[in-house]
C-alpha cells in the first residue's frame, strides 16, 4: 500500500491543545495507523474493543442498528476523535463506524493512552477535558455535522460553462481565508489517479472536482472520494434525468451514500423560479439551491452551506406580534446577518416567508404588509361559528393573490413553516408545495379559521404543537441558528376572588372603569391553545446557538393597526441584542474556519 502523507499537527493541538512537536511524533510512534477502504468498518456496534480512534484522513460514519432498521447518526471528519467513551468505561461500542471513502486512523489502546500519558501527565487533563465537552455539547451542537473536504461538482450538461460560477466561488473563498483548489479531468491527465486523489488529503483547504458525462471514470473516482456532491444543473434545462445521472447510480440507496445537493444555475437577472418542483420529483437529494450567476448575495450564501456554514433563522408565532419579525430581519440585515435558510410557525410563517418570497427586499416587504393592513382581514368575515368563528376567505384570497402558483421549492432561500396535523397529533414539516396552502394551514388558529385540508388531512395552527420549529433546521448544515420568540410565559395575577360576568366587563369596558384586566375572547382561545407549546419554548434554549425573546407588552394578538410600531419595536431590540453580545459570539463578523 502506498505510504500516506503525515498528517497535520494541527489535528493534535486542535484535540489536545498545545503539546511539543517531538510529544506529537511520540504519538504518532506508539499509536497505530490504520487504513480503511471505502465501506470497510472500523468497529461494530457491541464491540467490547477499548480503543480511541483519531481521524487523519478520509472521512467516516456512524450508524445505528435498531429495530426499524438502521439509522445513520453522522458523519466523522478529519482532526476528529471517534470511540473515547469505550477507552475510559470499557463499555460495549453504542453504535457502528466505517469508512465512506478512503480514511486513515491512528489507534491508541489503553494501554498505549496510559504510556502516553505517564509521559506526558497533561494529556489525560486535555482529553478529559474534550470528553466533558462533548458530554456538556447542547442539542445544537450534537447536530452538527464536519464540513466536507472533497466535493464532486457534476455539471449535468456537459456544454454548460459553469466558470462563471466557479470563479466567484473561489473569490469568496479567498476572501473568507479559505484555502480552495478546483480540479477537472485535464488538469490531472498526466498524474495518476492514485497520487492525484492522495494528494488531496494533503490540502488544508477545500478540493472541487468538476465532473461531466464527458469523463465517466474521473467522475466515478471523484465520487468515490467526495464527501458531498452537487449535481449542478442550467434551471432552464429538460428536468428529465441525464446520462450522467444514470452512469454513476446517483440514488441508490445505501448506507455510503454522499449528500447530494441540486445547485440550480439561473441567469443574472433571472425572474423568481417556477417549477422547480419537476426536478425534485425524479431524483432523491438532500437539498437544492437556487443561485443566480453574478449575484454575490447568492454566492455567499452557497458557500457557506457547501462548508456547513450557513445561518438558520427560527421565527415563533403570536399574531400580529409577528410585525416584529419584520423588524428583526432588517436589523439583522443592517449588521450584516445574512440568512441561509428560514423556518416558521404560524405569524412567524406568513411573515417569515413573506420575507424569503420576497427575497429579503424591505421595500416588497413593507408593500405586501401595507396591503394587508389595508385590506383589513379579519374584519367583517364572520362566519356560522360551526368550525372558526371567522370564515377566512378574505386571508385565503390575500395569501392566494400574494403567492400565486409558486411553490416552496421556488423561493431563493430555503424555507420551511409548520403545522399541526390534527387527525394525527403531529407537528407537519412544509418545504414543498404550494406556498400559499402550506402557510394558510400553519396559521389556521383553531376555533378562529377553519383547518386547511392538505393530503386529506386536516392541518391547524402550528403553535399547537411546535410554535419555535427549532429541530427542522438542523437537517441543514447550518453552524448557527438564530431564534426568535415572541410569546413567552407571563406570571400574572389578577385583583380580584371571581372571575367578572360578562355584564360586568360590558360595563368596565363601557365605562372606562379598567377595572378588571382579562384577555380578549380571542386571545384567550389562541393563547390557551399554545400554552403547552410555549411551555416546551422554555426549554428550546439549548437547541439553537442565538436565542432571544421579543418584549411586546401591550401588543394584542389581533392589534393590526400597530404594525409600525410593532416592527419598530422588534427592530430595537434585535439592535440592542446584537450589539450587546461578545464579541467571540458575533459570527457574522469572522471569517468562517
Amino acid at each position: 500500500m502506498k505510504s500516506s502523507p503525515t498528517p497535520s499537527n494541527q489535528l493534535f493541538h486542535k484535540l489536545f491543545g498545545t503539546l511539543s512537536e517531538d510529544f506529537i511524533d511520540q504519538i504518532l510512534n506508539i499509536g497505530t495507523k490504520k487504513y480503511l477502504t471505502t465501506g470497510e468498518y472500523l468497529f461494530h456496534q457491541g464491540d467490547r474493543h477499548n480503543a480511541l480512534y483519531i481521524v487523519l484522513s478520509g472521512r467516516l460514519r456512524a450508524i445505528k442498528e435498531e429495530a426499524r432498521g438502521t439509522r445513520i447518526l453522522g458523519d466523522i471528519g478529519e482532526g476528529e476523535p471517534v470511540g473515547e467513551f469505550a477507552l475510559f468505561t470499557g463499555e460495549p461500542r453504542m453504535a457502528s463506524v466505517l469508512a465512506i471513502r478512503k480514511s486513515m486512523v491512528l489507534e491508541l489502546d489503553q494501554h498505549e493512552y496510559l504510556e502516553l500519558v505517564g509521559k506526558n501527565p497533561s494529556l489525560a487533563n486535555s482529553m478529559t477535558q474534550f470528553v466533558i465537552n462533548r458530554l456538556r455539547r447542547n442539542t445544537f451542537q450534537q447536530n452538527q455535522s464536519s464540513p466536507p473536504k472533497n466535493i464532486a461538482l457534476i455539471n449535468l450538461q456537459a456544454d454548460h460553462d459553469l466558470s462563471p460560477w466557479t470563479s466567484d466561488m473561489q473569490s469568496y473563498f479567498m476572501e473568507n481565508q479559505i484555502p480552495v483548489q478546483v480540479f477537472d479531468h485535464e488538469s490531472q491527465e498526466n498524474i495518476s489517479d492514485q497520487d492525484f486523489f492522495d494528494s488531496l488529503e494533503r490540502y488544508a483547504g477545500v478540493n472541487i472536482l468538476l465532473c461531466s458525462e464527458n469523463n465517466p471514470n474521473w467522475s466515478h473516482q471523484c465520487l468515490v472520494y467526495a464527501d458531498l456532491v452537487i449535481l449542478a444543473t442550467d434551471f432552464g434545462a429538460s428536468s428529465d434525468l441525464y446520462p450522467i445521472e444514470r452512469e454513476l447510480d446517483l440514488y441508490s440507496q445505501s448506507i455510503l451514500n454522499k449528500k447530494i445537493y441540486l445547485l440550480f444555475l439561473h441567469k443574472r437577472e433571472a425572474d423568481m423560479p417556477i417549477g422547480t418542483s419537476a426536478w425534485l420529483e425524479k431524483r432523491t437529494i438532500n437539498l437544492h439551491i437556487h443561485v443566480r450567476q453574478g449575484n454575490l448575495k447568492d454566492i455567499r450564501r452557497f458557500c457557506r452551506i457547501i462548508t456547513n456554514n450557513a445561518t438558520g433563522l427560527v421565527l415563533g408565532g403570536g399574531g400580529a406580534k409577528g410585525y416584529a419579525h419584520l423588524g428583526v430581519v432588517k436589523a439583522l440585515q443592517e449588521k450584516g446577518v445574512e440568512i441561509d435558510f428560514l423556518g416558521g410557525t404560524s405569524a412567524g410563517a406568513i411573515y417569515g416567508i413573506s420575507m424569503s418570497f420576497s427575497d429579503f427586499d424591505f421595500e416588497k416587504i413593507e408593500s405586501i404588509t401595507q396591503h394587508a393592513v389595508r385590506s383589513k382581514l379579519t374584519s367583517n368575515d364572520l362566519s356560522l361559528p360551526l368550525v372558526s368563528i371567522l370564515s377566512g376567505k378574505k386571508v385565503k384570497r390575500f395569501v392566494q393573490n400574494l403567492y400565486k402558483h409558486y411553490e416552496m421549492e421556488d423561493i431563493w432561500v430555503n424555507s420551511y413553516c409548520v403545522s399541526t396535523n390534527y387527525s394525527r397529533a403531529t407537528a407537519k414539516i412544509h418545504d414543498r408545495g404550494p406556498i400559499w396552502r402550506q402557510v394558510l394551514a400553519s396559521m389556521a388558529i383553531p376555533g378562529v379559521f377553519p383547518p386547511v385540508v392538505i393530503d386529506q388531512y386536516l392541518h391547524v395552527d402550528g403553535a399547537v404543537m411546535e410554535n419555535l420549529p427549532i429541530e427542522p433546521m438542523y437537517r441543514y448544515p447550518i453552524s448557527n441558528i438564530i431564534a426568535v420568540s415572541l410569546s413567552g410565559l407571563i406570571d400574572r395575577k389578577v385583583e380580584f376572588e371571581n372571575t367578572p360576568s360578562n355584564w360586568s366587563l360590558f360595563w368596565d369596558k363601557i365605562l372606562s372603569k379598567k377595572q378588571y384586566k382579562l384577555p380578549n375572547l380571542g386571545s384567550l382561545i389562541i393563547n390557551s391553545l399554545m400554552l403547552n407549546s410555549q411551555q416546551r419554548q422554555e426549554i428550546t434554549k439549548s437547541k439553537v446557538s442565538h436565542y432571544f425573546e421579543l418584549s411586546l407588552k401591550g401588543v394584542g394578538l389581533l392589534d393590526e393597526k400597530k404594525w409600525k410600531e410593532i416592527l419598530q419595536k422588534g427592530y430595537e431590540q434585535t439592535i440592542e441584542y446584537l450589539e450587546q453580545l461578545p464579541e467571540e459570539e458575533r459570527f457574522w463578523e469572522k471569517k468562517f474556519d
